[in-house]
């Protein structure tokens, strides 16, 4: 390894650091930064990084050498020390069904056609009770892929992820899945006694609230920090989302900020919580880390609403609630389609396509008419006649 100062072609003066990426007879890379302090930084992590895998006793080598089962053994070890016991179990199980086909591919041998193989493969698996394994599934085992091959490329042991962009399966569902207001209020009556205000976990209740009323999606919602309250609590700057594979934040799924409603009564049970507790993302575990959404929807949502009793639907349907009900209330669209972070307002539509829907069925099957009466039969009366 080395540094040194050079000058490019256009007469720029640049600091080169050289290095072997799989030890001596590999391949070299050659990097080139503006400062000498940055080069020696890079270099300084390379360094790190060295020490660090011939700790776990792995030999990456060069991008021919290491191999996809070695990489996703080293971001395991690395990423892993922040999944909750449940999500290293699944993604175990999914790591556990590719290595016997993929594992010994180099990582830098995958490719868009390479990733549709696995996504096929994961589609022919039967799920449960020998069912098909719906798309979501296969996109949360997509996900995994995705995030060792990122892992890989942002370590500089591949090029790039070739994950990156990748599609997603569509999840074609006959109907999207909500609450209707008498439905929304009184889940959030039950959730509301059940986590009563001063206790522990008042915070689930609130992340119900806040579902309902923002239309914000799961990661966005585990991705608040106190700071997105702003405009004196009226407004809520939808920065970032969590990542629960990566453990970190990134963008939103529309690449750009923006800015949702915070009524009062949302706006005083977020302080709340910020009061007690300032640092890091509004909602967070015992350990101070953001909530691990697989382990939410299980262990607290589908359990709350399993005991309410009332229509099951998924997490992610408290957004469709929150973006029909605002439809529902006058919102116009254009304005439900920012605040949802929806690219095409078709998208948004389809909130006011279940509202008329709805309004269809209720005219099929909703009547008020007159009793049938018989008409009363005139009765005699009884004249004075003047003779």
């Amino acid at each position: 390894m080395s540094v040194r100062k050079v000058t490019t072609k256009s007469g720029e003066s640049k600091w080169e650091v050289r290095y072997h990426i799989g030890g001596r007879g590999s391949k070299r890379a050659r990097l080139r930064f503006d400062t000498k302090a940055a080069a020696f930084a890079h270099l300084e992590g390379r360094l790190v990084e060295k020490k660090e895998l011939q700790k776990t006793g792995i030999d990456i080598g060069s991008f021919e050498d290491t191999t996809f089962q070695n990489e996703a053994k080293y971001w395991l070890q690395v990423q892993g020390r922040e999944f909750s016991a449940g999500h290293e179990k699944r993604v175990r199980g999914i790591l556990e069904n590719l290595y016997p086909k993929y594992g010994g591919l180099p990582p830098n041998k995958f490719h868009a056609g390479l990733l549709s193989q696995i996504q096929g493969d994961f589609l022919q698996k039967l799920g449960k009770k020998g069912q098909p394994v719906k798309p979501a599934t296969v996109n949360r085992a997509m996900e995994v892929v995705s995030a060792i091959l990122c892992f890989a490329a942002k370590q500089r042991r591949i090029p790039f992820n070739p994950a990156a962009g990748f599609p997603k399966l569509k999840d074609v569902r006959k109907h999207l899945g909500f609450w209707e207001q008498a439905e929304a209020q009184s889940f959030l009556s039950f959730a509301n006694r059940k986590y009563p205000k001063g206790s522990e976990d008042r915070w689930v209740y609130v992340v119900y609230l806040t579902a309902i009323n923002t239309a914000l999606r799961a990661g966005e919602i585990w991705g608040l920090q106190a700071k997105d309250i702003v405009h004196n609590g009226e407004i809520i700057q939808v920065q970032r989302q969590y990542n629960r594979l990566t453990n970190s934040f990134t963008p939103t799924k529309g690449k750009g900020d923006r800015q949702v409603p915070c009524n009062a009564n949302l706006f005083e049970e977020l302080m709340s919580l910020i009061r007690q507790d300032a640092s890091g993302t509004i909602f967070k575990n015992r350990e101070g880390h953001p909530i691990c959404h697989d382990n939410f929807g299980k262990r607290k949502f589908a359990k709350d609403v399993k005991e309410w009793g009332g229509k099951k639907i998924r997490f992610h349907d408290l957004r469709h609630t929150g973006a029909t009900l605002m439809i529902a209330a006058g919102m116009d669209l254009k304005t439900v389609q920012e605040i949802c972070g929806h690219e095409d307002i078709k998208t948004t539509m389809s909130y006011a396509h279940l509202l008329a829907e709805k309004i269809r069925h209720v005219a099929r099957t909703f009547s008020i008419i007159p009793q049938n009466e018989e008409v009363p039969a005139k009765k005699n009366h009884l004249r004075l006649v003047k003779a």
